[in-house]
């Protein structure tokens, strides 16, 4: 009987100490799956891709990546990735997503870096206009024109008239080297509406433009009222005739006569006084002086000629 009982104990504990441990084991199981992440594969950047590029096999790698973090439409093969151009420069340890990459079959080259609704458009510059090389893609540039202005008498004019452009290359080179080393090069294409292309090439064929090199992280525009040549050597502006009135059709617009002159009374000039009468000079008439001595004594008698000028009357 003893071993009968120690049998049914021994038993019993056996079946407690099983029920016991299938217990915890499924108390482990759920944390356990409660704590599970799930992973996905998506393709990764191995190293960093610039801009417009072209993405290859050396460049990309499939990771596992959990569920939660990773971002929308993420490619998750190799093959759906290479070849595709990149829109943006892409890190590396960054997940490859379509928002980044140009559409499928766009090239690689400069049409990648233009923003959808805008234009790219070449000026032409030299050490001057492109502040001696020191622009480099993806710089910020203010345009500065100087031209005549025709209503002035043909006075120079300086106006900022496009502020905050983007420089997308700089000669044939699209994108900064590692060094920024001066780009000397002699055009300089922006990216520009097709309103600020249209003035742009007015710009260029009526005067003289100029790049103005922005600071870095200085996103503000610039109006300005422009400058002249009084602004420069200090001088008062001149002065601008009124603007003439606009007729209503209430209300006709009434034109001031001008001015009459003022009468000025002259008054009369005094008679001139009559001429001299004409001086009749006599003709001297022809004389003969005849000496005479007499002993001692000398005289001159004097002798008057009639007038030869008197015409006598034939003899008949």
């Amino acid at each position: 009987m003893a071993l009968n009982r120690y049998s049914l104990v021994l038993a019993a504990t056996l079946v407690t100490a099983g029920t016991a441990t299938f217990g915890v084991y499924r108390v482990i199981e759920n944390a356990r799956a409660q704590n599970r992440v799930l992973l996905r594969h998506v393709v990764v950047a191995r190293k960093d891709v610039p801009e417009g590029a072209a993405l290859t096999h050396t460049a990309l790698v499939v990771n596992e990546w959990p569920v939660a973090t990773v971002p929308p439409g993420a490619l998750s093969t190799l093959d759906s990735a290479v070849g595709r151009v990149t829109r943006v420069p892409v890190y590396a340890g960054e997940v490859i997503v379509p928002g980044r990459l140009a559409p499928p079959g766009t090239g690689p080259g400069l049409q990648v870096k233009i923003t959808p609704g805008k234009r790219a458009m070449a000026v032409k510059i030299d050490d001057v206009v492109g502040v001696s090389g020191l622009i480099q893609p993806d710089s910020r540039v203010d345009v500065l024109v100087t031209l005549r202005d025709q209503q002035s008498d043909g006075e120079q004019v300086a106006k900022l008239f496009m502020s905050n452009m983007r420089v997308l290359s700089v000669g044939t080179i699209d994108r900064s080297g590692p060094d920024n080393r001066p780009i000397v090069a002699t055009s300089a294409t922006l990216e520009v509406t097709p309103v600020e292309a249209e003035r742009l090439a007015v710009a260029m064929r009526d005067g003289t433009i100029q790049l103005v090199l922005r600071g870095y992280g200085d996103p503000d525009s610039v109006s300005t009222k422009g400058a002249r040549s009084e602004d420069v050597l200090q001088r008062p502006p001149k002065p601008k005739p009124a603007p003439a009135p606009v007729a209503t059709a209430s209300a006709p617009v009434r034109r001031k006569a001008p001015p009459r002159p003022a009468k000025v009374e002259v008054a009369p000039a005094p008679p001139a006084p009559p001429p001299p009468p004409p001086v009749v000079i006599p003709k001297k008439p022809d004389s003969l002086t005849i000496e005479v001595n007499r002993g001692d004594q000398v005289s001159q008698q004097k002798f008057e000629k009639p007038d030869s000028t008197i015409k006598k009357p034939p003899v008949r």
